[in-house]
């Protein structure tokens, strides 16, 4: 197997045994300057374990092409979409979230990030449904085997064997700028972890990265070809009072809970996006692996042609679910909720690859 380096294709080497997993894991300690006492044998079922809760934002910037002392302002950015989710999986979400709030109470009331991660976890329980099993939510790091410890919660998202979205929820309200850079540290060095496990198993694809103090989401994207780089998401324009995420009102604090919904249903809907761009990755990533084996082999892979009809049907759903958020925009509600159930029906024709994993 190779990465990309540069102009250059260089080997990797996969771990088979739990001896060359600690070697990867010190490989990767070493590039981020990690101290000794960060690494520790783990004789759980999760294997070796690793906190990166020592890794700092100088440790990490050049890494993806960023310097460090400019704080995170030269970083550069990709485009983030609403697509819009059916009004009746909304209520759904609301519903479950007004369960939430008479277990955990008001997002204020929260002392701890398992509180919180469990009050909006509503969001990604009703949008990971949407994928009916292509989509699989894996609750724990991906090196170390850690839940909440740290200050944070780390979900890792996949489809089709390949982790293509990380979600991270840090110490609630990160409270300055430096507390912010050393959270973000983390998201790169964990991203970067990703990015192995991928490679380690034969897949290329773009890091989706969410990331969250406990009233606002922020997004990035970890994708190591040509070469390593970390982008921050932004709608158009990028407005600059949405250049830290989408933030929650606190709607104890409000005369209607109208502000609040509206938010949320902001949040959920690009992230619903981010879900899409990153399922379609990983469409895209078994699609060209099964056309590389298919060269290799001299002849088209069975399994092909499947992988194209799957990925062909996301990309138009997606197209679709945005489109139903501009109509929506556009105040034509009627033709949104149309649109959208015609891009559901799309994003569910893929049957032809429940089967297929080769």
């Amino acid at each position: 197997m190779f990465k990309r380096q540069g102009a250059a294709d260089v080997p990797i080497h996969i771990p088979e045994t739990s001896d060359d997993a600690v070697a990867v894991i010190r490989s990767i300690m070493n590039k981020f300057n990690l101290d000794s006492a960060v690494f520790n044998d783990d004789d759980s079922d999760h294997g070796v374990g690793v906190s990166f809760s020592k890794v700092t934002y100088d440790d990490v910037a050049s890494h993806v092409g960023l310097q460090p002392w400019n704080g995170l302002q030269d970083i550069k950015t990709f485009r983030l979409h609403r697509s819009r989710i059916p009004t009746d999986v909304f209520k759904a979400i609301v519903t479950d979230l007004d369960v939430m709030l008479m277990q955990y109470g008001p997002l204020p009331e929260h002392e701890t990030e398992e509180a919180r991660s469990r009050f909006f976890s509503p969001i990604f329980n009703h949008l990971v449904k949407q994928f009916t099993f292509q989509l699989r939510n894996n609750p724990e790091s991906i090196i170390g085997g850690r839940i909440g410890t740290q200050g944070r919660i780390e979900y890792f998202f996949k489809t089709f064997g390949a982790i293509a979205i990380l979600f991270i929820e840090m110490k609630l309200k990160i409270g300055n700028d430096k507390e912010r850079l050393k959270a973000i540290a983390q998201v790169i060095a964990e991203s970067d972890g990703c990015d192995l496990n991928n490679a380690s198993h034969g897949f290329s694809l773009p890091i989706h990265c969410i990331f969250s103090d406990g009233l606002s989401f922020e997004f990035f994207t970890f994708e190591r070809t040509p070469n390593p780089t970390f982008l921050r998401g932004c709608f158009a324009g990028d407005p600059k009072h949405l250049r830290r995420g989408l933030k929650v009102p606190d709607f104890s604090t409000m005369d209607t809970y109208l502000p609040f919904i509206l938010q949320l249903r902001c949040v959920c809907e690009t992230i619903f996006d981010v879900m899409l761009s990153a399922y379609i990755a990983g469409l895209k990533a078994y699609h060209n692996r099964s056309n590389d084996m298919g060269k290799r082999e001299g002849s088209k892979r069975p399994s092909f042609d499947a992988w194209d009809r799957a990925l062909q049907s996301a990309e138009l759903a997606q197209t679709n679910f945005r489109e139903a958020e501009s109509q929506r925009k556009g105040g034509d509600i009627a033709s949104a909720d149309v649109t959208v159930n015609g891009a559901l029906a799309a994003l569910k024709t893929r049957s032809c690859v429940d089967h297929l994993h080769n």
